[in-house]
């Protein structure tokens, strides 16, 4: 019963990558810190599972670059303290038509970050995987990579629990009711309250039925993961990290489709190669059919640009969760005109890299911090109406 009297200085809802580096950022702050979650903090029904993920300097919007560069610098730094990877430098390819590739140059140029601007030809002698027609142009971004993203997992959760971070698994958040203190109401007879002086949504796509009052409503997408092996097992020396780089396609040919791609890491011998979009669902539930065009378009695009792969059948098939905003950009903000409660949902299936740069973020926006980089972009105001007054 102890835990209902307690008073927290900072709880977190949601334990995916999000939630954990927000409560790793109080936490090594000094702070009392409860992160909590309706599953187990390392569960596999959201957005943070799976071994692999894409980290990149390259984006279209520059606002990205110091969020990324912080994420860099940190994970630097916990490598050394630790004494194991967390990423691996690859590089990242990222293909589209010439005209789209030279802007996204110019902007990652205007950032001041390195790039190469390869042709056809160029990409096919670098990585003979590839066999793209003139049409087609890349950007090679020297330090892309690919994220062990089971390991972020670890080992923030792990950095959080050293600084004496507490967690409490299974309990689900019902309703926040707000106040000089917000009490968080939960499915739990144990722990029916929980109190804080200040409260983080990482709720991923549960944000919705956590926040009613929130009007600018998530889209839920349930993507069908991929993984293809090479036709010929000498072929498998192609696709190691070492030889592969990660790597995106924004196709324009075809109304501007993207898919991503990541060496062999998750499966020995198969690389991650699947479109950006899935099934929508509703909270809660899980999509009735995985839509089997989110297999057959990753299939046809390997057939023409990478015949060295099997398409014919995927090696394997695994599902994770995109929390879309309906513009496709993050939403990070205080809840409504209270200062002491912060969402942050919606990372739109490339918030894993930030994770680290926007969990000191929001411990920082429910402390009246000033910020170090600006999130504008990001906020509800954006919206019409964002929040039903109370």
């Amino acid at each position: 019963a102890a835990m209902s009297e307690e008073l927290w200085d900072v709880v977190v809802i949601g334990s995916g990558i999000i939630g954990s580096c927000a409560a790793y950022h109080a936490a090594k702050q000094g702070l009392r810190v409860l992160k909590m979650d309706q599953n187990h903090h390392h569960h596999s029904k959201g957005s943070s599972h799976g071994k692999s993920r894409i980290i990149r300097y390259a984006h279209s919007n520059p606002a990205w670059i110091p969020i990324v560069k912080d994420t860099y610098d940190q994970i630097a730094e916990l490598e050394e303290k630790r004494g194991e990877k967390l990423w691996l430098k690859t590089g990242l390819l990222w293909m589209g038509s010439q005209s789209y590739v030279k802007k996204l140059g110019k902007t990652i140029g205007d950032a001041g970050c390195n790039y190469e601007l390869l042709d056809n030809e160029q990409i096919t002698e670098r990585f003979p995987l590839f066999t793209y027609d003139d049409q087609w142009m890349g950007l090679f971004d020297p330090m892309g990579g690919v994220i062990l993203a089971d390991k972020w997992m670890d080992a923030f959760h792990e950095e959080f629990l050293r600084h004496k971070g507490s967690y409490i698994d299974w309990i689900a958040a019902e309703r926040i009711e707000e106040g000089e203190i917000t009490v968080i109401h939960t499915s739990d007879s144990v722990h029916p309250q929980i109190r804080a002086k200040k409260v983080i949504i990482a709720a991923g796509s549960w944000v919705n039925k956590l926040v009613p009052s929130l009007n600018v409503k998530s889209k839920n997408l349930a993507l069908s993961v991929c993984y293809w092996e090479p036709r010929e097992a000498e072929d498998s020396e192609l696709i190691r990290p070492d030889n592969m780089p990660v790597f995106i396609i924004d196709d324009q040919f075809d109304g501007g489709r993207g898919y991503f791609a990541i060496p062999s890491v998750d499966y020995p011998g198969a690389i991650k190669f699947s479109e950006h979009g899935g099934d929508v669902f509703e909270a809660g539930t899980e999509p009735d059919k995985h839509d089997e065009i989110y297999v057959e378009r990753p299939r046809n695009h390997l057939e023409k640009f990478m015949p060295k792969i099997n398409s014919e059948t995927p090696y394997k098939v695994d599902h994770c969760k995109y929390t879309m905003s309906p513009d496709g950009c993050y939403l990070i903000d205080y809840l409504a005109d209270n200062k002491n409660v912060v969402l942050c949902s919606m990372l739109s299936g490339t918030g894993f890299k930030c994770a680290p740069a926007l969990g000191r973020i929001v411990v920082d926006m429910v402390h009246g911090k000033e910020l170090p980089f600006d999130i504008t972009i990001f906020r509800a105001a954006r919206f019409d109406q964002p929040f039903t007054k109370q």
